[in-house]
């Protein structure tokens, strides 16, 4: 038999079952529409991978950079600030990278870095502000949005978001302040601190949350509810977060302690390698700091020290995410509001400019490619800056649907219309495969509600390593109910549910690198 016709006859064997059991579609469909069932569905879907931003503040210089190391205008048009070609780390013929990174040539070289060259909007600004609220919020030069693109993504997998939250935050930011970037129709979706063990230490663990006398039934009221419920989800996030801090007590690499943004990385590996579930996370150096205006430098000086850092930073943490077994999980991108004039200016520094190289890393990246042309210095756009080649929503587009397997119409919808994904990631999510569909479809488990125990039936769609286990309304896990291998075909396993209080339960099935989850009720 195909397989398809066997994954086809093998859902209408397991329909019939479910109808025989007495718990007929009604109330299995029923459960499948619960938000917060639907919202847990999503968050397991692929949980693992984790995409970190890398944010140059102030407008890097991109043409010192990604160097067009054979280009006489490049020369010309910076006779103090240019990197002598016989310097420069060579990419390809003509084109090479800033003498201060030799961590990302490594990483190139390894096939683990592609550089994007010429990235903007059309008609972009030159403000600092209003150039970052639009790669925040990753809109046109002329709409103004209050939510941001990772904020619109993470609303689809918590559509009830704050009154119904994951157990972990959907986002990190290592800082002080939230970018826009994470912002939802209700709100941030993510949480910012700059050390996990002082973020635990300001919130107040000694008050449970959620043990109030009721709420009047006034305007007060609500504005209580919604007090306390910051107050209960700064409680959660702030344990989950030092919870998987203290997971990992020690990074595998050393990382200095004057590169900033290593320190910043040095948080986020240990974070994702000690369990927590959060998709995003934010970092940057120090604000305005790749605004070179005065004094740039060249070989040395303030933009190569940046440049050092960034490259240090990341190649430093790639090597702890691989030795700490996370790195086919990990990858990020790096951007800038804008780049820099062609021409140096008067100070021997750069100008506020128009598109700019963008880097994107990973062991899951096609890496060691350079997407686009050198940039071209003469056909200039009408103020003499550069022309763009790439929209950054390109990018944007890649990393949702290649990285995270979100639907096309979904991610159309995020970023308000279609942008051509540029292929950077070697590896589809498996969200975009139908095998995640196929077993959620074929997923129940009868009796439901349940007292002593309960059969737990699913179809692995090819032979597979499989796992099933119980987990609390929290997501943390209670048991392993099977670990093994099966061959392709329906099973059932027996979840003993005797010990458990009454509530609400979750049971997860990985199969393979498909995983899904499901609720089941425990009466007394």
């Amino acid at each position: 038999m195909k397989r398809r016709e066997f994954i086809s006859t093998s859902g209408k064997t397991l329909a019939l079952a479910t109808l025989a059991t007495g718990f007929g579609s009604v109330r299995v469909n029923a459960l499948a529409a619960s938000p917060s069932l639907q919202q847990l569905q999503q968050l397991t879907a692929d949980s693992d991978r984790v995409f970190v931003l890398v944010q140059l503040t102030g407008g890097n210089d991109g043409l010192n950079t990604v160097i067009p190391i054979e280009n006489p205008v490049y020369y010309s048009s910076r006779p103090n600030i240019a990197i002598p070609k016989a310097q420069a780390l060579q990419l390809r013929t003509g084109l090479g990278l800033h003498p201060k990174m030799t961590g990302f040539k490594q990483l190139f070289d390894d096939g683990k870095l592609s550089v994007v060259q010429n990235v903007t909007y059309p008609n972009p600004d030159r403000s600092h502000f209003r150039g970052t609220d639009i790669w925040m919020t990753a809109t046109d030069v002329d709409v103004f949005k209050t939510t941001g693109w990772m904020g619109r993504y993470l609303q689809t997998l918590a559509p009830n978001f704050p009154d119904v939250m994951p157990p972990d935050p959907l986002a990190v930011q290592i800082g002080t302040s939230l970018a826009l970037g994470f912002r939802g129709d209700r709100g941030s979706m993510g949480i910012t601190f700059r050390d996990p063990d002082a973020f635990y230490s300001s919130v107040d663990q000694t008050n449970n949350a959620g043990s109030y006398d009721a709420s009047p039934d006034t305007l007060g009221g609500d504005e209580l509810d919604f007090v306390r419920s910051i107050e209960k989800a700064s409680q959660v996030y702030s344990t989950a977060v030092k919870r998987a801090a203290d997971n990992v007590k020690q990074n595998k690499v050393t990382y200095p302690n004057n590169n900033p943004l290593a320190q910043s990385l040095k948080i986020v590996a240990r974070l994702v390698a000690g369990g927590l579930k959060t998709k995003f996370y934010l970092v940057n150096i120090t604000n305005t700091s790749f605004d070179t205006h005065i004094d740039q430098g060249a070989v040395d000086g303030a933009h190569p020290t940046l440049l050092n850092y960034l490259s240090e930073g990341i190649k430093l943490f790639m090597d702890d995410c691989e030795q700490l077994g996370i790195g086919d999980r990990v990858a990020g991108m790096t951007f800038s509001e804008f780049g820099r004039r062609v021409q140096e200016n008067g100070s021997r520094g750069t100008d506020h400019g128009t598109a700019a190289p963008l880097f994107v890393f990973g062991k899951n990246v096609i890496g060691g490619k350079v997407h686009g042309h050198d940039p071209d210095l003469t056909n200039l756009d009408n103020r003499g800056d550069l022309l763009m080649e790439f929209d950054y929503r390109q990018v944007y587009a890649a990393s949702l649907l290649q990285w995270f397997g979100v639907p096309a119409n979904d991610t159309q919808s995020i970023l308000y219309r279609e942008f051509s994904a540029l292929p950077l990631f070697k590896e589809i999510a498996a969200g975009v495969d139908d095998n995640n569909e196929i077993l959620s479809s074929s997923m129940y488990n009868a009796p439901n509600p349940c007292d002593e125990l309960t059969v737990i039936n699913y179809l692995v769609p090819q032979t597979s390593d499989v796992s099933v286990s119980l987990h609390d309304i929290r997501g943390e896990q209670l048991q392993v109910i099977f670990s093994g291998a099966q061959e392709m075909g329906v099973h059932s396993v027996t979840a003993r549910t005797a010990h458990l209080a009454a509530g609400t339960y979750f049971y997860k099935v990985r199969v393979g690198r498909w995983e899904q989850m499901k609720a089941l009720s425990v009466v007394r």
